[in-house]
């Protein structure tokens, strides 16, 4: 079991990005009628009035309402369902500012994904790696010809270089439009050894209504991941461990219960909702965990 901690994204850590917006900035001297969308700073807010003329969107609640993240920044908040699309290629680069060695980039859609790191502005090139995103496993010429494309929604790395300076981007290809939901980047963390008997699945928010006539109607609606595992701890590593849990209780953090993309269900963005170490053995311990993941 892994956990990248991440670092809190703020706006100055974006340095680049293609993705276009919606809808057009926000203008004090323009005047907005009831339900006009604009974008302030990183946000989208909707006019609650008429003749909304010179009222700051961020500090003025009864003449706007924040709707949720532009497109550039929805790849940089707390929830998976908050898409940044664009059209091919969707290139971002950002300085996290401190040492990270890890990112995650999930919810994708698109064909490969490049992610490259350089040392500062201009710098030399310290990492780079191509991934595709074809997920499609193929038994049989039937399949290869009739079987439909899977793709692959998360690309987990771990092997980034620390660099204190270092610039991470990312380009994503596909055809028609292609989009990202979360793009994370921090510290990775060895919990311990991840045992058989993990349990991954999902809570569902959509809703089935049966009437007086038996008759059902669905409103699909978003899901979020859920997992539960027991860990393998080293005895000696129960204190760090422990630290490390408490300082990111409320934060939304990636969790890799195995890095065998044939288990990704076992990769949850979210936070844990409890965790209880047992000591077992003498030189080993059980912690469990309860892993809920974000919308």
């Amino acid at each position: 079991m892994k956990l990248i901690k991440p670092v809190t994204f703020q706006d100055s850590q974006l340095i680049s990005s293609n993705a276009t917006e919606t809808y057009a900035a926000y203008n004090s001297g323009t005047t907005y009628a009831k339900d006009a969308f604009v974008d302030y700073g990183t946000h989208i807010y909707q006019s609650l009035v008429n003749t909304n003329l010179n009222h700051q969107p961020d500090i003025s609640p009864t003449f706007w309402i924040l709707i949720g993240p532009d497109n550039t920044h929805a790849m940089f908040d707390t929830q998976v369902s908050t898409i940044t699309t664009s059209s091919s290629p969707l290139n971002v680069t950002v300085a996290p500012g401190v040492n990270i060695n890890s990112a995650a980039f999930l919810e994708l859609t698109g064909t490969q994904l490049v992610v490259t790191m350089t040392d500062g502005a201009g710098g030399p090139t310290v990492y780079t790696k191509t991934v595709s995103l074809d997920d499609t496993v193929l038994i049989d010429w039937y399949g290869y010809f009739f079987d439909p494309y899977n793709p692959r929604t998360e690309v987990i790395l771990t092997d980034l270089p620390p660099y204190p300076n270092g610039r991470l981007s990312m380009a994503l290809t596909g055809s028609g439009t292609i989009g990202i939901g979360v793009f994370t980047y921090g510290t990775v963390y060895d919990l311990g050894l991840t045992q058989y008997g993990a349990s991954a699945g999902i809570k569902d928010y959509s809703v089935k209504e049966t009437d007086q006539y038996g008759n059902t109607t669905f409103v699909e609606r978003a899901y979020s991941k859920r997992m539960e595992s027991q860990v393998f701890v080293q005895n000696s590593n129960i204190a760090f461990n422990q630290k490390l849990l408490a300082s990111v209780r409320a934060t939304p953090c990636v969790w890799i219960g195995s890095e065998d993309t044939q288990y990704n269900p076992l990769v949850v963005f979210g936070f844990y909702r409890s965790f209880n170490t047992t000591i077992s053995y003498p030189t080993y311990s059980l912690c469990s965990l309860e892993i809920e993941g974000l919308i």
